[in-house]
């Protein structure tokens, strides 16, 4: 079911099921119970989803549409050079992250029932996040920021350094000033080595044509 296209009934049963989800756990949670706060028997509830797992991954589906876009607002912001989008895009991305999942065991349980039983969800939501950071890296490369030979592949590895920070993984994590302060370090980090490529390229760049 395309998440674009849901109807109203559809909209009331994933309120509902996300209710269950993260206030009893996705373990304890049944379609009969479901159906009962739609007002709805339950095979009409299967006519919609034909599991809990399948109202479950429209849930996460939804969740990723909605975080992009809050995601890409944050760009949006003018006067932001590439380096401040980087910052700014793990930034919020690890806010979304704590606030979703530190010391929530139901949503981190969802989130993992998930992750195990349809793993193709979390890769496309990665993929669906590595979309938006590959164009802060082209736009870094392109105006001499930094220097990006594939911007797709240097996202996934950009991804896999702040995973700690920006994932359902946060909800083993502690206090947030603490974790934003180390997140704000890797960030330098990240930054200084792309700083470092792009003087290297720029170098490199300036000796090619002093020899022509």
């Amino acid at each position: 079911m395309p998440t674009e296209n849901l109807d109203e009934t559809a909209k009331q049963i994933l309120d509902a099921a996300s209710r269950r989800f993260l206030h009893y756990g996705y373990g304890k949670t049944t379609m009969s119970e479901i159906a009962q706060d739609c007002n709805m028997s339950t095979g009409n509830l299967y006519r919609y989803f034909p599991s809990k797992l399948d109202i479950a991954e429209i849930f996460v589906r939804v969740l990723r549409r909605e975080q992009v876009a809050s995601l890409r607002a944050v760009l949006e912001k003018p006067g932001q050079s590439p380096s401040q989008k980087l910052r700014a895009f793990f930034l919020h991305k690890f806010k979304l992250a704590y606030d979703r999942f530190h010391d929530k065991p139901k949503a981190y349980e969802l989130s993992q029932e998930l992750l195990n039983s349809r793993p193709k969800v979390g890769i496309e939501w990665e993929n669906a996040e590595g979309r938006v950071l590959s164009e802060i890296l082209i736009e870094g490369d392109a105006d001499g920021s930094f220097a990006v030979e594939d911007a797709t592949r240097t996202a996934k590895i950009v991804q896999d350094a702040f995973y700690r920070f920006t994932s359902p993984a946060i909800f083993h994590e502690g206090d947030f000033e603490a974790l934003a302060a180390e997140l704000e370090e890797v960030i330098n980090l990240v930054l200084d080595g792309f700083s470092w490529r792009a003087a290297r390229k720029a170098a490199t760049e300036k000796r090619k044509h002093a020899l022509l």
